[in-house]
């Protein structure tokens, strides 16, 4: 690697990380003007702080982030076999918005209607015991799916979602950064199911 490449990589790092800090700060400065929780300065920065890791640990979950790293280099692969020039980055960017995209969504809708429409519900609440317990039977329902304990076919599901998967593909022989940005926000999608 020659050494202007190197410290273009530098400066685009140093980049990232002052674009991080900022949202960071601007979170925090949000917080202090927006004082929903009434806790004092230090432990809120402190909470924010843990949000924030947990928020980027997600991503690096054992299940997820082989798969995303895999992602990446498949497309920058087939980019420097078609002679195109490999933009991991600008992919990896694509999909970081449209998992930011579901999350202020996500967020909108908490905020404009999460707390009419989950005021009563507590974990000890009747709707709360009825979320808990029909979440349960789901999940060990499609776990006796999964271990073969209960024969079912997913074939119909399959059949369904076909002409979608076609699409998502010509999307990404077509526009690769769109289809990345689809994926960040399906990712995310999947993971609050």
């Amino acid at each position: 690697m020659s050494e202007s490449s190197v410290g273009r990589g530098r400066g685009r790092y140093l980049g990232l990380v002052a674009v991080v800090v900022v949202v960071a700060v601007a979170g925090f400065v949000g917080y202090v003007v927006y004082p929903r929780f009434d806790l004092p300065a230090l432990e809120g920065a402190g909470l924010l702080g843990l949000a924030a890791a947990a928020g980027v640990a997600s991503f690096f979950s054992p299940c997820s982030f082989p798969l995303l790293v895999t992602l990446l280099a498949r497309q920058a692969v087939a980019d420097s076999e078609s002679g195109r020039p490999a933009r991991p980055a600008v992919f990896g960017g694509s999909l970081a918005l449209g998992a930011a995209v579901f999350m202020l969504l996500a967020g909108v809708v908490v905020a404009l209607g999460g707390e009419a429409l989950f005021a009563g519900v507590t974990f000890t609440s009747t709707a709360g015991i009825t979320i808990r317990v029909v979440v349960g039977l789901l999940l060990i329902f499609l776990g006796l799916i999964q271990v073969g304990v209960l024969p079912f076919s997913m074939h119909a599901v399959s059949g369904l979602v076909h002409p979608l998967l076609k699409r998502q593909a010509r999307l990404r022989r077509d526009r690769p950064v769109a289809a990345f940005a689809v994926f960040g926000f399906g990712y995310v999608l999947a993971g609050f199911g």
